[in-house]
């Protein structure tokens, strides 16, 4: 398997130690910091000496269960018992937006509060998932369309505008929504079957448009279900999960971290990982030279994780060591033997995948009690969104 090592940039530098101490936050003490999500401008890289971490892991107790992460790491919930919690934003006056699917609603969370309280933003919607702030627009993306709203301060918003209209529905629903370099909407929709040839060339890829839901076209393809998408904070390049097929095994396909380059294929449906060709095309000599042509992964995930959504870490309160290193949220298997998943990963510069938070899947009883979604860096934290038990979670280095 091709793992892309080439294309993982280095680690950046960052000022030394003592910096890295002032500039640190206490998740006891959420209202002295800063309330922005770190910015994805490129920093210069340079060698710097790596921050020493406490070896080991620990656990923390949550409502009777236990999560493991790295020692200097703590994790508590900020929100629980909301239905099906997805994808989040961040606003400059310093509420997390996050979507609510089961309800259809839009939440905002105040990050300077010390027990923040939802905000409804937005309710009655459709199957929301996707969402992206962007020149005082608040854009949310359902099945069947993308709307965009002003957005007035506080949690207000003004009339909905539906921008991207008669989107194709079935199959997998969600959408997601980014804006990238040049002011341009990015938006993914999901494949409408396991392995098929579709007829909407919009289904199984990434498309981009202007801001205002013109100019849409088709950038990418081959793409059977890249729900999290991001933007490399040195090399300005689109980084998406992927996720594979089922009903072939236990331990292929891999999921995928594929980055993104206009104007190529990666594989779906006549193939899977480094351009395997699938077993409905093996006969087929045309489809199985196809796949020589088409993209393989930058990285290779365990099987079946459903890998959703990733983010790169730029954050000067957390590790050196930890600068620009990928981490990604795993919702975890429903057709697999075993079950996987269930955690949040890291990819490190070398690109090596390695857990940083584990204990949603109790391994000895088989029991799960929470699938991730997303991902956010802000306020000098780590955010998750899980849609299983309706909850964010907020992570902090305390060192």
């Amino acid at each position: 398997m091709n793992h892309g090592n080439s294309k993982l940039v280095n680690i950046a530098g960052l000022s030394i130690t003592l910096m890295l101490l002032s500039l640190l936050v206490s998740c006891g003490n959420p209202d002295t910091a800063t309330i922005t999500e770190q910015p994805l401008t490129p920093l210069t890289p340079t060698t710097v000496p790596t921050t020493a971490l406490p070896a080991g892991t620990h656990t923390v107790a949550i409502d009777g269960h236990s999560l493991t992460l790295p020692n200097g790491f703590t994790i508590s919930r900020l929100a629980s018992g909301r239905d099906g919690l997805r994808m989040m934003a961040l606003t400059d006056d310093g509420l997390l937006l996050v979507t609510e699917m089961g309800r259809g609603d839009v939440l905002g969370y105040r990050l300077a509060d010390a027990n923040p309280q939802p905000v409804t933003v937005l309710k009655g919607l459709s199957s929301t998932s996707g969402i992206a702030l962007h020149d005082q627009y608040l854009f949310i993306a359902e099945t069947t369309r993308v709307t965009r709203y002003e957005y007035q301060g506080n949690g207000a918003v003004g009339p909905g505008q539906v921008i991207i209209p008669n989107l194709p529905a079935g199959g997998h629903d969600t959408r997601t929504i980014g804006f990238g370099p040049g002011n341009r909407l990015y938006l993914t929709v999901g494949s409408s079957c396991n392995v098929c040839e579709e007829t909407d060339p919009r289904r199984a890829a990434m498309s981009r448009y202007n801001s205002d839901g013109s100019d849409g076209q088709v950038i990418a393809s081959g793409l059977r279900n890249a729900v999290g998408f991001t933007w490399h904070p040195v090399t300005g390049e689109i980084w998406a999960t992927d996720n594979g097929r089922d009903n072939i095994g236990d331990d292929i396909p891999p999921d995928e971290v594929d980055i993104i380059k206009e104007g190529k294929n990666y594989g779906w449906p006549y193939c899977y990982g480094d351009r395997a060709v699938n077993p409905e095309f093996q006969d087929d000599n045309a489809r199985a030279a196809y796949c020589a042509g088409t993209e393989p992964p930058a990285v290779a995930l365990q099987a079946h994780s459903a890998a959703l959504g990733l983010r790169f870490l730029s954050d000067p309160s957390w590790p050196v060591s930890y600068q620009n290193d990928l981490f990604i949220a795993f919702h975890g298997s429903w057709n697999r033997t075993v079950p996987t998943g269930y955690k949040v990963v890291r990819v490190d510069a070398n690109g090596k995948v390695s857990d940083f938070i584990t204990g949603w899947l109790d391994e000895k009883t088989g029991e799960v009690w929470g699938r991730r979604v997303d991902i956010l860096f802000a306020n000098n934290r780590m955010y998750i969104t899980d849609d299983s038990s309706g909850s964010i979670y907020e992570v902090c280095y305390e060192g």
